[in-house]
């Protein structure tokens, strides 16, 4: 969803700007298959770049040029096929029997091949899974979802720092103090001041104050309980037939979003299973007649689906009310949708079908 108007009222939208989009794809550790020989591979539902170049042990660069795939490759079609480069650069090592020398990203020297013993701290890049990592390592994923006390081995995000190995600290296990309103940029104040927080996505930049409330909101959701993806898709269905909506529009969005992944935070500090940026949320309050907090999972669907009701009733056309979703209703009236978010209403029209 666009951050500055996507969720707007249609009288109060702007009639200018285009903002990147705020969905977030997680990166799930896959096996590693060597591509020895000229392959393809054919997109499923959920793929991305990362994913398939971490599955035959190519890097993304590699994948991207080699199937000359626009906007970096975020945009892959259920059922495309993609050609494998053979010996294509790699940007992550394989796993070996001793582990990758440390680099300036990483701390306390690298893990052994006994791995959950070692210790030591990596730094997540762009682009890396838990796999990567505990492949150039010589640790295994379950070390590390275990040193870090990770619930969902698929979210991380670059600038996050992870133990190699151990326990993880009973400071960390703690729950957070519940909080009834996200960070934003009127309450972050100097929290993670300071600090190298996401503050990309894509080619897009995003100002400190948005960035550093994205963070906190990330860190909270991934130290409280949240429900699973499944319940999340029950959720969603049971709130879009209360509100009128076609449950099958707003599972595709969601599935689009975030994966229904309620943990998902993007650098815009879109939340959420639904990715709504708190300003939308308070929008969504009033549409709703009541307080909605994002970091509430039944809240943030609640959100979404409020959001998209209005761009539904104030839109010419359903394709329009979806893109008006990700690239706001005002600059899809002026200026039509752009080839990015005509993508995006293909995606969701398609998962309509399939999920």
């Amino acid at each position: 969803m666009s951050p500055l108007f996507a969720a707007l009222p249609p009288g109060d939208l702007p009639t200018h700007a285009y903002v990147a989009p705020t969905g977030v794809h997680a990166t799930a550790p896959l096996a590693v298959l060597q591509a020895t020989r000229e392959t393809t591979h054919t997109v499923t539902a959920g793929d991305t770049v990362y994913d398939i170049a971490a599955r035959y042990d190519v890097s993304p660069r590699a994948l991207v040029r080699a199937n000359s795939l626009p906007d970096g490759g975020r945009w892959i079609m259920p059922g495309a096929r993609l050609r494998i480069p053979v010996g294509g650069d790699t940007d992550v090592a394989p796993a070996a029997s001793a582990p990758a020398p440390s680099s300036g990203s990483e701390k306390g020297g690298s893990a052994s091949s006994g791995g959950a013993s070692s210790g030591g701290t990596v730094t997540v890049r762009g682009g890396d899974t838990l796999t990567d990592i505990a492949a150039r390592h010589g640790v295994s994923v379950a070390d590390i979802a275990r040193a870090n006390d990770l619930q969902d081995t698929r979210l991380i995000y670059p600038g996050q720092e992870l133990r190699l190995g151990g326990a993880a600290p009973e400071a960390d296990r703690s729950r957070p103090e519940p909080l009834d309103r996200p960070y934003d940029e009127t309450t972050i104040g100097d929290h993670r001041a300071g600090e190298a927080v996401p503050d990309t996505f894509l080619h897009y930049r995003y100002g400190d104050g948005i960035a550093r409330s994205a963070a906190a909101n990330r860190d909270y959701l991934a130290g409280t309980e949240v429900p699973s993806r499944a319940a999340v898709r029950e959720l969603i269905v049971r709130t879009s037939e209360r509100h009128g909506v076609d449950p099958t529009l707003m599972l595709a969005l969601s599935y689009q979003e975030s994966g229904w992944n309620h943990r998902a935070v993007s650098p815009a500090n879109a939340i959420g299973a639904m990715q709504v940026i708190p300003s939308s949320g308070q929008w969504a309050s009033g549409l709703v007649g009541r307080e909605l907090n994002l970091l509430d999972p039944e809240d943030n669907v609640t959100a979404g689906v409020v959001i998209m009701r209005t761009l539904l009733r104030s839109a010419d056309t359903t394709d329009e009310a979806i893109g008006g979703y990700y690239q706001g209703l005002a600059s899809v009236r002026q200026h039509g949708l752009f080839a990015d978010t005509r993508q995006y209403v293909r995606n969701i029209t398609y998962f309509q079908t399939t999920l």
